[in-house]
């Protein structure tokens, strides 16, 4: 275990989950632009 409070596990976990949270990666990644072309969910914005 480190006692480095830069290079602990949490807090490198949570910097990463922010970071897949704030990009679209499901457009990079994934099938976001398959899903975005579906005609229910251009019909319902709640569901991008």
């Amino acid at each position: 275990m480190s006692t480095n409070p830069f290079a602990d596990y949490h807090v490198v976990y949570a910097v990463m989950l922010i970071a897949l949270a704030a990009v679209p990666a499901g457009d990079v990644l994934g099938l976001g632009r398959l899903w975005a072309r579906l005609p229910v969910v251009r019909d319902h914005g709640w569901l991008r």
